[in-house]
């Protein structure tokens, strides 16, 4: 910790020298200036006033001059200070780190005689003291750190006040939207939002506490661990078996047991002797809890529960080895076992209610992105909502491992172990590289996929709508586009730069590329510029209903080459963004999301034209779906052959045309019929020419006669003659007229 205070003054002193060196070369500049001016002016005999006020500022710039070289000598002089309190700082800890490493402290080291030969005489004044001296330096430190840290502390109520304000958004958008899932582990990250929102964020305000202020005296770090447990309980109590109910609570004790070992300063066989009495408290909770063991497995855990049961073998095996390494004077296997099986149960109720947090925030943000939009995919926004439950899971014991490595000192052996390893260069060729680039190279790639990702996800859509902030439709796909583009192009080259490569050699690479482009890619480039072009002219936009080429369908996505479409028949058809561009696009939602429906009917010339624009204007206007603004109209269209012709238009919503146009449609059938309106057809008249056979009738297959088809209207054709100038004479050979009448119905 005051390493890193020395460091951070260090860098003070370094900016603030920076700092001093810019103006100190500013005032040597502006000294010759005035130098010179002060000669032109002895020269010239300019008044005497004049050169008096040219001597002061030369004398107030000398003066200058001296205090900021006075200021950068203390500089200087302070960071040599600083630079040997860092370095006897850097030789105690390689003593302190030399010393635990030491045989002293090696696991299996009899550091002490068993428990029935020690001796249990006290030196009351020396632990009396040292605990006074230990608590009254921690008291002190953390007074100094509320005092010295006052741009913290502001910080972190800023920070507070925003934890709050999210979740009782986040509250506000599960009650206003409502959540209705069937997955347990949803519904019960809604109920941390819902149901737990202050304990929540007073957790969570403890939990960044405790990782916002750095090189915090001990005594600060304990209260705040234990702060975090007792508002973890309220947490994780609702999720955990009705039997375990109150196992945070003995978890708490365990910890206030554990944490005074630093504040109670103790002889060695008394040190034993408090290590026993923790030992055999921790066994007899476990008992109480687990006994019978083979029942307990049996309850109807969840996977997280069972887990926990499964694994208190291992803790009662850690509290034996405990007890005897202690009574037979192995006291730092005594310690470290002890440690494993009490502090590995802290860290889990500590991650555990975080992790129920975080869900809770993840499922809270997913839920309120989903709901503020139109419409969206109810299956996409649950598979959302697992993977991001499992990422939370992963992220959650990822950081468990790592602060439970640190609580049994192997982190920094492990870390520096793996470091050397992937720090070792390896050559092949011409080429050297290490594992630790290529990771590096593997990690920022896989960054820059993540935070694009998630760009995408909060930007791109057919609405993005937050209380602060309103952007235009197709705005947000656009500012998408151009964030991830950019990020991609920034992620590449720096992971290439981690790798060590020159990107100056790529030179050649991008003549042939340009060359390619030049005969064979244009195609591809085309399609690419289009794609830019779509975006930022946003004449589509996802969620449009387009016509092209043939094709109507719903715009899934623009993409880089090409872009999806949705049929109504559900093809999903991918079109070349070059296509959309260059073709007659037809957007039936671009500006707005109605559509003009037009009707055609017919009807007999025996009816009223008034009465029909009439009953049409009625019909529509009693649809529901059909819009007020603009009106419906009917018009009279023009005198048909076989029918008066009308045309009905009307407005409706988009996605209702087809199915509004078929309500009308029967609606005006059904009223035509109550009001008797004839809906009439067109008919057609045959006349077949007759053989010379009595009383029958033939259709020659010789082209001369043909059969004669009209297309005369109805009305007209019953007071019209035949086609021939003469009608057939009625002898005893021919049909009759009845016959002839029928033979024409047919």
């Amino acid at each position: 910790g005051y390493r890193d205070y020395f460091k951070g003054w260090s860098e003070t002193i370094n900016e603030n020298l920076g700092r001093n060196i810019i103006l100190y070369e500013t005032i040597v500049r502006n000294q010759k200036k005035w130098e010179l001016t002060y000669e032109n002016a002895i020269t010239k005999e300019v008044p005497v006033q004049l050169i008096s006020s040219i001597e002061d500022v030369l004398d107030d710039l000398d003066s200058l001059h001296k205090t900021i070289t006075q200021q950068n000598n203390n500089y200087l002089s302070l960071e040599s200070s600083i630079n040997d309190q860092i370095t006897i700082i850097d030789l105690v800890t390689k003593e302190l780190i030399a010393l635990k490493n030491s045989e002293v402290y090696d696991l299996f080291n009899l550091r002490h005689p068993p428990i029935w030969k020690a001796s249990f005489a006290t030196t009351k004044t020396t632990a009396v003291k040292a605990g006074v001296e230990s608590l009254g330096e921690n008291l002190s430190n953390i007074w100094e750190l509320i005092i010295t840290g006052e741009n913290q502390i502001y910080i972190y109520i800023l920070f507070i006040i925003l934890i709050t304000i999210g979740f009782l958004y986040l509250k506000k958008s599960f009650i206003k939207y409502g959540y209705k899932e069937d997955n347990k582990d949803l519904l019960n990250a809604r109920a941390m939002v819902v149901e737990q929102p202050i304990w929540s964020i007073i957790y969570l305000s403890l939990f960044v506490a405790f990782l916002f202020f750095k090189n915090t005296p001990i005594l600060f770090d304990d209260i705040i661990i234990l702060f975090v447990l007792v508002c973890a309980i309220p947490i994780v109590q609702p999720f955990i078996y009705q039997k375990f109910r109150n196992v945070p609570y003995f978890i708490v004790l365990v910890f206030i047991l554990d944490t005074l070992k630093t504040y109670l300063w103790f002889s060695s066989p008394q040190y034993r002797i408090y290590l026993l009495i923790e030992a055999l408290t921790v066994a007899g909770i476990l008992l109480h809890f687990t006994y019978p063991y083979i029942k307990t497995r049996k309850l109807p855990l969840n996977k997280f529960g069972y887990l926990l049961v499964t694994l208190t073998p291992v803790i009662y095996f850690l509290i034996l080895v405990s007890i005897l390494s202690n009574i037979l004077g192995y006291s730092n296997l005594a310690d470290i076992s002890l440690i494993l099986g009490t502090q590995s149960s802290v860290l889990t109720l500590i991650f555990y209610a975080l992790l129920m947090v975080a869900d809770g925030i993840g499922i809270g943000f997913i839920n309120d992105h989903f709901n503020n939009k139109a419409s969206f995919d109810k299956t996409k926004k649950i598979t959302l909502e697992l993977k991001t439950l499992q990422v939370i899971r992963v992220l959650a014991f990822g950081f468990w491992f790592f602060y439970f490595l640190k609580m049994v000192d192997l982190f920094q052996p492990l870390s520096d172990m793996v470091t050397d390893t992937i720090t070792e260069p390896f050559q092949v060729g011409s080429i050297t590289f290490t594992f630790g680039a290529i990771l590096s190279f593997i990690g920022i790639l896989a960054t820059a996929f993540l935070i694009t990702s998630f760009v995408s996800f909060l930007l791109d859509g057919n609405e993005v709508k937050f209380n602060f902030i309103k952007l235009p439709k197709g705005i947000p796909a656009a500012v998408s586009l151009v964030i991830r583009y950019f990020i991609l192009a920034f992620g590449f080259v720096l992971a290439l730069s981690v790798l060590g490569i020159d990107l100056s050699k790529f030179n050649l690479m991008a003549g042939a590329l340009g060359l390619g482009i030049g005969f064979g890619l244009q195609t591809i480039v085309s399609n690419f510029i289009s794609g830019i072009i779509l975006v930022f002219e946003r004449p589509i936009l996802p969620g449009d209903r387009v016509e092209v080429n043939n094709l109507m369908g719903t715009v899934n996505k623009i993409g880089v080459r090409s872009s999806q479409i949705t049929t109504f028949d559900g093809a999903e058809v991918v079109v070349p963004n070059n296509n959309l561009i260059s073709n007659d696009l037809i957007n039936w939602t671009h500006t707005d999301n109605i559509k003009r429906i037009e009707i055609m009917v017919g009807t007999s010339y025996d009816s009223d034209p008034n009465t029909v624009l009439k009953v049409l204007t009625e019909i529509a206007n009693e649809n529901g779906q059909v819009l007020k603004t603009p009106p419906p109209k009917a018009y009279f269209n023009e005198f048909g052959e076989s029918a008066l012709i009308f045309r009905l238009l009307f407005w409706v919503y988009f996605d209702n045309g087809l199915s509004c146009k078929s309500d009308i449609s029967v609606a005006i059938y059904d009223r035509f019929s109550e009001l008797g309106i004839e809906i009439p057809f067109p008919q057609r008249v045959l006349h077949i020419p007759q053989t010379s056979q009595k009383n029958s009738f033939e259709i020659v297959s010789t082209p001369n006669p043909a059969p004669v088809v009209t297309n005369q209207d109805p009305a007209k054709d019953r007071n019209t003659k035949a086609d021939t100038d003469e009608p057939p004479k009625e002898d005893e050979d021919s049909p009759s007229k009845e016959g002839r009448d029928k033979s024409s119905n047919w």
